[in-house]
């Protein structure tokens, strides 16, 4: 059937007015994984540094939550220091990581630091000690390490950053299914398409009119046809399995407005049975009452156990409906459902930046901007200005001989 994008939500976040703020804390890193975009130079940040960047990216962002990123964050001395100074200035920390240093010890300090969320990164591309070579379905059982962690210790969300390749594809309904069926432990998951610098003959790179070897770029790559996945293939794999999977928001590129960059469907359930999603009406209404009354936008809500008022949604959104009758329809089967705690789990499709009609194609509305020497950035290009001091653009060399004609 595919994605009618005239029904869906436009998520209303922009630049200057967003959910979602970023910052990088070092770019050191214990793991190797394909298309990472970020190069070590510079080891760890000063900490005086790193908070200015926070408060600075929360003035420009009006953000409500701030993912810490890197490299590997836990690598990071100040972590905690980084998180309770998140918290202290009221957003909601999210550490993004690889998880192979999170001990039980550490994951408490961080919640007591005031970590709101995990976005685990955990992918088959990854050179992971005990998991190299392993698929994405045979990497639920190390997912759920991280989930039973997180649930044993309480209090901080658990949600996972996948890294789709070719090879991945297949494997998706297996790891929505894993997902959905720890909808009480998962709050959230990111299915990222694989993306990496094309290099081929032909296309030439330059920054600020000066030609430049994009090959330095550590996610540069000579397999155009492994990097053209898009939301709309995965969100397929995922309707034609589920039969009538819908989603229910979106922001779309920069360069191509059809595009979907960032796809999201918000599935309601209890830890025995799902039921349906929130509709973009009910989208809607929630970005616009938070920002109403918090005066920004939300990124996650703060607990993810939503209860049964979820279905008051109902009065506006029909997508809700159709999710109560499920409810009401199979606690008639089972009764104790009624006792049971409804939970909310998000679940995205992204599309990272790709180059079209010679510019990058990005998030329009991206919720990960970053401060760099005072200025918003794509946190995706930041190393386009580490090395080469400027955002790099692509032309066909075809595109040059003609530029070259005389008039």
């Amino acid at each position: 059937m595919g994605i009618e994008k005239d029904s869906l939500y436009r998520l209303p976040w922009s630049k200057h007015d967003n959910a979602g703020g970023w910052v990088e804390v070092t770019d050191e890193c214990d793991l190797h994984c394909p298309g990472c975009y970020r190069h070590r130079i510079e080891g760890h940040r000063p900490l005086g540094d790193v908070k200015e960047d926070i408060l600075l990216c929360q003035k420009l962002t009006n953000c409500d939550r701030m993912a810490v990123a890197g490299g590997e964050p836990l690598l990071y001395p100040e972590i905690l220091e980084v998180i309770d100074f998140i918290r202290f200035h009221g957003m909601k920390p999210v550490l993004l990581t690889n998880g192979e240093t999170l001990t039980e010890n550490l994951a408490f300090e961080l919640k007591m630091a005031g970590l709101a969320k995990y976005h685990f990164h955990v992918d088959c591309g990854q050179k992971r000690p005990g998991h190299t070579n392993k698929n994405e379905a045979e990497l639920n059982e190390l997912r759920q390490y991280f989930a039973d962690l997180c649930w044993d210790i309480g209090g901080v969300q658990c949600g996972y950053n996948i890294t789709i390749f070719k090879e991945s594809l297949p494997h998706l309904p297996s790891v929505v299914d894993w997902a959905r069926k720890n909808i009480h432990k998962v709050q959230h998951v990111s299915l990222i398409a694989f993306r990496a610098i094309p290099i081929k003959a032909g296309i030439v790179y330059k920054v600020k009119e000066e030609k430049i070897d994009a090959s330095r770029f550590q996610h540069a790559t000579q397999l155009e046809n492994e990097i053209d996945i898009t939301s709309r293939e995965m969100f397929d794999i995922l309707e034609e399995y589920y039969h009538g999977y819908r989603a229910s928001a979106y922001l779309q590129g920069t360069v191509d407005p059809d595009t979907l960059k960032f796809l999201i469907t918000v599935n309601i359930g209890t830890e025995h049975q799902l039921f349906g999603i929130l509709g973009p009406k009910s989208m809607k209404l929630i970005q616009s009452a938070y920002h109403l009354f918090k005066g920004r936008y939300l990124a996650f809500a703060r607990r993810a156990d939503a209860g049964k008022k979820v279905f008051l949604l109902g009065f506006f959104d029909r997508d809700v409906r159709h999710t109560f009758s499920n409810f009401v329809r199979f606690s008639l089967r089972r009764p104790q459902t009624l006792f049971d705690k409804v939970y909310i789990q998000s679940l995205s499709f992204q599309q990272p930046n790709e180059y079209l009609k010679g510019r990058a194609n990005l998030c329009d509305g991206c919720l990960n901007m970053m401060v760099y020497k005072g200025e918003l950035i794509h946190s995706c290009r930041l190393d386009e200005y580490r090395i080469f001091g400027g955002l790099i653009s692509l032309i066909e060399e075809s595109e040059l001989r003609t530029d070259a004609r005389p008039n």
